[in-house]
């Protein structure tokens, strides 16, 4: 077992003796000192769902409501859901004296059956959660409780604490970490722990400089576990000033700058981009976010060290993903060079999302193919393990942009498949003026590099389920509409294909559509490149184009030969 290994298993040793015990149960505060106040909204729909029986996680089933502690739930993502207890803002959402009594049943049959160490229930981003849960939501379900039951949560919010000032290094690198030390720091401003307060205050300084980008995006690039580091930093201020400690500046620079790529990452319904275990997000957690967060910074045009981009026209946004994969939070996708493309609120082009609350799908939806991109004979251009760890070396990705003649030039290109093939993927995306014309090339060039002789590749354009398509002109073409009319036509210089799909950004699978573009890679060695050009143009309720041509659907004359020659992260 390594060093470090060893040093924890003693850890957790001494955690279950009576020594440790003895510890923590130091004399409880009489009431909650300055709780700060949580306004995170819950779902009303969830909160009936746990009084007829059901703790859920993103629409799959957690545990019954009526003996969740009876048996351990084996999925570790779901377990950690259930003892972080954040649906206790479900059940007060949905309010009533049945919602609050079954909150303290909940609550005081965790006290009676986990109440002691154990290893997952007290692991400090899951005791973090809790902590900031109990007391955020202690108005609804304990305030007006019976004294002996206050007494018996307040007992166990200060043995909790505790044990999460002197085990915060242990909490799991990435955002689990930032809300181990919100949790610390609200339970600090809520009990009268100062230690808490100056242990969660230390160990801040040195999360914010590993884990917040200067581009202001979260070191995982998800834009889902970005939205946790950003409440959790949002529930440490706030924390901060109810204890009447100061706020560092390097905290508000931080929620600031993340406030700022959150919104970059916004498509017009207000809802998140698919990018990297990302779903939609809940739209009334997210306007609560970026109220919270106090600031009004505009999102950026391009994230240079998470590697995003963001290309808007009038009510167009194609947001697309030009860095390597990263490791941290088990958030990493193999969708290189994929994006995604919305018109006012409706989604047109996605990626297929993510389904945290069922882990069987975890492999396939971090495959390069379940994302809009090209893929070579179906291998992934990074590889990533079915937790979405890094399996392989690492990956060089680059990008520039330009604007010309008011329209956006974006030039992006990666190394995944020069290992295996010895070739480079570059595209290269034009949106004009107008946000009525998308245009790109997807340009395959071989290195001279040793590997396997490609095959075939396929580019794929992942379709939203409310958008419904149909081939014409024998598959030259596709049509593209949306609920609310009109549409989008997009061409290739290859014929087209139309297969089935599906779509997790709204907790359960939805069926959608691809379109699909294969090429043959047969003769690409000596040739020394093959290209996909294609485009999509909006068109009007009778099929007309919107803009005039004009030859915007097609890359000008030079543009395609002007790469960038700058590594990006990775």
């Amino acid at each position: 077992m390594p060093a470090g290994g060893v040093f924890r298993a003693m850890r957790e040793l001494y955690f279950r003796s009576p020594l440790s015990d003895w510890r923590l149960d130091r004399p409880r505060p009489e009431r909650l000192v300055a709780p700060p106040g949580d306004v995170w909204p819950g779902s009303p729909d969830a909160g009936r769902s746990i009084l007829e029986g059901a703790i859920a996680r993103d629409g799959a089933h957690v545990a019954d409501a009526a003996a969740p502690w009876d048996r351990p739930v084996r999925d570790e993502a779901r377990a950690a859901h259930l003892h972080g207890f954040a649906w206790l803002r479900d059940l007060r959402a949905l309010g009533g004296e049945a919602a609050r009594t079954a909150a303290r049943e909940l609550v005081g049959g965790w006290i009676d059956r986990h109440g002691r160490w154990r290893p997952l229930p007290w692991r400090p981003d899951i005791l973090g959660r809790r902590l900031a849960s109990w007391i955020g939501t202690w108005g609804f379900f304990c305030e007006s409780a019976p004294e002996a039951f206050q007494a018996r949560v307040l007992a166990s919010l200060s043995r909790q604490a505790g044990h999460a000032a002197r085990d915060l290094a242990a909490a799991p690198a990435g955002a689990g970490r930032l809300e181990a030390i919100g949790g610390l720091a609200i339970a600090g401003a809520a009990l009268g722990f100062e230690e808490g307060l100056e242990t969660a205050e230390a160990a801040l300084s040195r999360e914010l400089a590993r884990q917040v980008f200067p581009d202001g995006a979260h070191a995982s690039r998800s834009p889902a576990r970005h939205c946790d580091a950003l409440a959790a930093l949002i529930d440490t201020r706030d924390a901060f000033r109810a204890g009447g400690r100061p706020v560092p500046a390097a905290l508000d620079d931080a929620i600031a700058r993340m406030t700022a790529m959150l919104r970059l990452w916004r498509h017009g319904d207000g809802g998140l981009a698919l990018f990297n275990r990302s779903t939609e997000g809940e739209p009334a957690f997210l306007e609560n976010l970026l109220a919270r967060s106090g600031s009004r910074r505009r999102a950026p045009r391009e994230a240079p060290d998470a590697g995003f981009h963001r290309l808007a026209a009038r009510r167009v946004r194609a947001i697309v993903d030009t860095g390597a994969p990263a490791a941290l939070d088990g958030a990493a996708h193999a969708g290189l060079l994929s994006f995604e493309l919305s018109a006012g609120r409706q989604r047109l082009i996605v990626n297929c999302g993510a389904s945290p609350g069922d882990p069987r799908w975890s492999g396939p939806l971090r495959a390069t193919a379940a994302h809009s991109t090209l893929a070579i004979d179906d291998v992934n251009a990074a590889a990533v393990t079915s937790r979405g760890g890094l399996g392989g070396g690492p990956v060089s990705v680059s990008s520039a942009r330009e604007e010309r003649d008011g329209a956006t030039i974006l030039r992006a290109e990666h190394d995944g498949y020069r290992a295996r093939f010895g070739v480079l993927h570059r595209r290269r995306l034009r949106l004009s003026e107008t946000g009525d014309d998308l245009s790109g090339e997807d340009r395959l060039v071989y290195t001279g590099d040793p590997g396997a002789a490609p095959r075939m590749a396929v580019l794929r354009f992942h379709l939203h389920p409310r958008i419904a398509v149909s081939l014409v002109r024998g598959g030259a073409s596709a049509l593209l509409r949306g609920p609310a009319g009109g549409g989008w036509r997009l061409s290739a210089d290859e014929w087209l294909e139309l297969n089935e799909s599906v779509y997790f950004g709204a907790r359960a699978r939805q069926r959608c559509d691809q379109v699909a573009i294969w090429k043959s890679l047969e003769g690409l060695r000596e040739a020394g490149e093959i290209a996909i050009s294609w485009s999509l143009r909006r068109e009007d309720a009778r099929g007309r184009p919107a803009a005039p041509a004009g030859g915007a659907a097609r890359m000008r004359e030079g543009e395609a030969s002007r790469w960038p020659r700058s590594n990006g992260r990775g």
